[in-house]
């Protein structure tokens, strides 16, 4: 039937994970044979096909450079212009609801993706790369091989009972949901996390800046350079958030997803009827929009979230993509974690090949994607749903959840430590985590205890100090000593901003606690807000010595409390600086002062003129 049935590689799934690692392979093992497997046949639908259309900086990195796609996104899908958030008040209009995005496109581009548009043209792009494809065919199982022995796929065409084998050094899992080396190996794992979903599409533009219909809606539209359209917009209240996306075949996706505690998948996801309904009493400005069109499909899935205990084998094989793991839509980082598993793979592959994989190595792996990573991001989606709802408290918490992003996962992959990850890296990354799960917990219980209020200015990263370092941090190039230097340096700052998020919860919780005289500095891994707790988990027992925090605070200006004067001047006119005449100097100078003294070089400078870097070490001031 087929002229080759035996591969270096076969990969099981034909989606955004097992494309793209063809490519991968391809442009980095060009010497190896590729087979991609899957179920459906050419052409996929566009607009409505799959979930999953935006992407970040990390993802839209390895589309760009490792897969060397950027031409091709500029051409065929859209530019995105950030995160934007309109946070709580959904009852009335959405151009009185706090807002938390940006202004401008970034420096580093990022895209709403089209995922049939992609993934038909990506399976074109691998055949003429000499990817070797069977579509409209059903991988029935993968009997795994002992020591050097092929691995054999057993597959069937979807209306033939007869099915036929492929054998292959190295098989990958990228069959998404349906898991089956997980669950033939039994590595399913839950972990606490109960979110769904409903989405569907519509054929036609549906802006978030016509939702506007006050008399003031002309200001409140004009009041950021760009069109909010671009960004991926999300409606939030408590317990729920709600997608606008543009894709680039002129179609928008929208979705909705809830913790399921707050909201039941149930009260929403069983049909688009219910879905509607439940817009009307959530969000009606939204529904009032929208109701009368026809949606291009409907789609809904109950606690999509989960994980594995073990994603990648010294014994030649890898679960990529959903097929490994997945955790939250909010921050689209799917991508993201599509690029560090398909890199990992490759360079498995690539070492197995020179007889260098070790056990060590496959569970060095295994650590820092699912102990560490998979855990950052974990304790910024669960439990904290309930921040949705609250400006000031969510607003912070997006810019603290970015900034762990940016100065860790982005880190690790830009700076190429995913493919050689040390003990150090670990040891660092786990300091992370532990500090990202208590904040996260302080965020969740500081909105169970505080109303929510409004904050005074649009929440836009472009304000804050050290966001702004991190970011220009994305485009540096440093070696493994200076990209571990600046991780210990930037773990230092989120102690300090730990530090002042944890008074300002306070201050709101228990505006009349004696403490709020003295503020002593604090152990920013043990901080719990109820002042029951803070002696037993000691919190007062500091590692660390005092630092100044107000460049920390200052990173919140225009959210907690009004801006002063001192704060306009030194924060806000040079964000208004930026901005003038529809951002000439972000689009025209800055793209050359970066090129000259910040992209692909260490950069290390740079510091100084964002962030002031106290020692840490006990007895520091």
């Amino acid at each position: 039937m087929f002229k080759t049935t035996d591969f270096d590689v076969v990969i099981c799934g034909g989606g955004l994970a097992g494309l793209t690692l063809a490519r991968q392979l391809r442009l980095e093992l060009p010497e190896l044979s590729v087979a991609v497997i899957d179920r459906l046949s050419r052409p996929l639908p566009e607009a409505a096909f799959k979930v999953g259309e935006s992407s970040i900086e990390l993802g839209s990195s390895y589309f760009g450079k490792i897969l060397k796609l950027d031409k091709y996104f500029q051409e065929s899908h859209l530019f995105k212009l950030g995160l934007r958030f309109f946070i709580g008040q959904s009852q009335g209009p959405i151009e009185d609801r706090p807002e938390a995005g940006i202004s401008l496109f970034p420096p580093i581009p990022s895209y709403q993706i089209d995922r049939g548009r992609l993934e038909n043209d990506l399976r074109r792009m691998d055949e003429e790369m000499g990817v070797i494809f069977f579509e409209g065919i059903i991988v029935e199982d993968i009997q795994l091989g002992e020591e050097d022995e092929r691995h054999v796929v057993k597959c069937r065409q979807r209306l033939d009972k007869d099915g036929f084998l492929l054998t292959c050094r190295w098989v990958i899992d990228a069959l998404g949901r349906r898991r089956l080396l997980q669950s033939k190996l039994g590595l399913k794992r839950e972990h606490g996390h109960r979110a769904s979903a409903a989405w569907w599409r519509y054929g036609g533009r549906v802006d978030v800046n016509d939702l506007a219909m006050s008399r003031d809606a002309h200001r409140w539209r004009s009041s950021i350079v760009e069109q909010r359209y671009y960004s991926t917009n999300h409606l939030t209240n408590t317990g729920y958030w709600v997608w606008l996306i543009p894709l680039g075949s002129g179609a928008t996706s929208v979705g909705i997803v809830t913790d399921e505690s707050i909201h039941p998948q149930r009260t929403y996801g069983q049909s688009y009827k219910m879905a509607l309904e439940w817009l009307h009493e959530h969000e009606p400005a939204l529904w009032e929009h929208i109701y009368e069109r026809e949606p291009m499909d409907f789609l809904s899935l109950k606690n999509y979230s989960y994980t594995s205990a073990q994603v990648y084998s010294r014994n030649r094989w890898s679960c990529v993509g959903e097929a490994g793991f997945f955790l939250d839509p909010l921050y689209s980082v799917g991508s993201d974690f599509i690029a560090m598993g398909n890199t990992i793979t490759v360079e498995m592959i690539r070492r197995e090949r020179e007889g260098a994989l070790t056990e060590d190595t496959v569970e060095t792996y295994n650590r820092l994607v699912l102990d560490v990573l998979f855990n950052i991001g974990l304790a910024i989606y669960r439990g904290t749903y309930c921040t949705l709802g609250h400006a000031q408290i969510y607003t912070s918490k997006m810019a603290w959840d970015i900034a762990v992003i940016w100065a860790f996962a982005c880190q690790v992959y830009f700076q190429g430590l995913i493919r050689n990850p040390s003990p150090e890296l670990l040891a660092i990354g786990q300091r992370y985590r532990d500090l990202n799960d208590r904040v996260q917990q302080l965020f969740a219980d500081w909105s169970r205890a505080a109303p929510p209020r409004a904050i005074h200015v649009r929440g836009d990263l472009a304000r804050m100090h050290f966001l702004q370092l991190l970011y220009l941090d994305l485009e540096t190039s440093r070696n493994p000593a200076q990209t571990l230097e600046v991780m210990h340096r930037n773990l230092d700052r989120f102690e300090e901003l730990a530090q002042v998020l944890f008074w300002q919860a306070v201050q709101e919780c228990y505006p009349e606690h004696p403490i709020l005289r003295e503020r002593p500095w604090i152990n920013a891994w043990r901080i719990v807000l109820d002042p029951k707790k803070w002696s037993e988990q000691g919190m007062f027992h500091a590692t660390t010595g005092a630092r100044p925090l107000d460049a920390m605070q200052k990173n919140f200006t225009g959210i907690f409390a009004p801006q002063s004067l001192r704060e306009f001047l030194f924060y806000d006119l040079m964000y208004h600086i930026i901005h003038w005449r529809k951002g000439f100097i972000q689009y025209h100078i800055v793209p050359a002062v970066r090129k000259l003294l910040i992209v692909d070089k260490p950069a290390m400078w740079v510091r100084k003129l964002f962030v002031r870097d106290y020692p840490a070490h006990p007895g520091s001031v």
